[in-house]
């Protein structure tokens, strides 16, 4: 592309991730030019994690597809590549080509595996700080001049600070999100998960289950110990509902000493397991001080609203403190949502 064109991209481009905080949009805008605005057969993006040495594929573009992966997808320990840990560590770009005998073993081995020939590693640096690196491949035997790459030197620049600002903006959402004693999601984003929860269940008919949790003697753990001492017990409990769930789990704090976990994909008798791991879990972090009463209801056809679904599941974790605590209830369901 001549460079009065490519200058006109990368405004156009500078213009576009400018006006997006949204970090899948921000990939994606990437994905569909980078490859286009340098004539490569692919172009990649990837997040640096220096603490643990490694990068984390987040976006690639090849052959007139994107594939994105905002929270990451395959990991390369740098430990491996010399030549890319070189890269970040000094901020200068680095060609790659298969047919150099002089080009780091490891990386040419990779290409050569994937089938590609030849690779322009560009790090992606936002104030000082390298967070990224942008890769361009190219099945052909291909050396880029210095047009080339001062081009996609550029194009990192733009490309950086669109996602460092995304990356902020997300940390920024996430935080008002959480609860700020345990860490676990607040009642405002339960709300939000569960109704969509409820809306995939119905559309794709797999089982979905509520837990809902009160820790018991809060009062007296207050009275005895003072606030502090509950909120070691809140915290605690927090930590034992987080050890006995799956990634997909959603486990929340919606105020007060209750507690909610939505379990997509799983039966009552799946929620009964969890409530299980999660007893036992708290009983041994808290050095057997805590319990807690736990009520479990699931979405039917006949009780598929999220209000409808969580007053189940509180009601039953009611009934489960009256008869003494440190147990957990399954919801009693009406005829019709029985039946269905």
């Amino acid at each position: 592309m001549a460079p009065a064109h490519r200058l006109q991209a990368l405004l156009e481009l500078s213009r576009t991730l400018s006006s997006s905080l949204e970090l899948r949009e921000v990939l994606r805008e990437f994905a569909t030019r980078a490859a286009q605005l340098t004539g490569s057969t692919a172009a990649e993006l990837s997040s640096y994690d220096p603490a643990r040495g490694v990068l984390v594929m987040l976006v690639e573009y090849r052959h007139g597809e994107e594939q994105i992966t905002e929270r990451g997808g395959q990991v390369y320990d740098l430990a491996d590549y010399p030549a890319t840990r070189h890269v970040m560590e000094s901020q200068e770009p680095l060609q790659i080509r298969v047919a150099n005998p002089d080009d780091d073993a490891a990386e040419r081995a990779l290409l050569e595996s994937l089938g590609q020939a030849s690779l322009l590693m560009v790090p992606l640096v936002a104030r000082g700080e390298t967070i990224g690196l942008m890769e361009l491949v190219d099945v052909e035997d291909r050396t880029w001049d210095e047009v080339d790459v001062e081009f996609c030197r550029a194009l990192c620049d733009i490309v950086a600070i669109a996602i460092r600002n995304a990356v902020l903006f997300g940390e920024l959402q996430e935080s008002a999100a959480r609860d700020k004693l345990t860490g676990l999601y607040n009642r405002r984003l339960f709300e939000e998960q569960f109704e969509a929860a409820i809306a995939r269940c119905l559309r794709s008919q797999e089982p979905l289950t509520l837990l809902v949790v009160d820790l018991d003697g809060l009062k007296r753990i207050n009275d005895l110990g003072g606030h502090v001492s509950g909120d070691v017990a809140l915290r605690t409990l927090a930590d034992a509902l987080q050890a006995s769930i799956r990634a997909a789990d959603v486990p929340c704090r919606l105020g007060g000493d209750e507690f909610a976990v939505i379990l997509p994909g799983s039966t009552p008798e799946d929620a009964v397991k969890v409530a299980e791991r999660a007893q036992d879990a708290l009983a041994e972090i808290g050095r057997g001080q805590y319990s807690f009463s736990g009520g479990i209801a699931r979405v039917t056809p006949a009780q598929s609203s999220t209000d409808d679904v969580y007053r189940s599941a509180d009601l039953a974790a009611y009934r489960a403190k009256a008869a003494g605590g440190a147990r957990t209830l399954l919801a009693v369901e009406t005829k019709a949502a029985t039946e269905s």
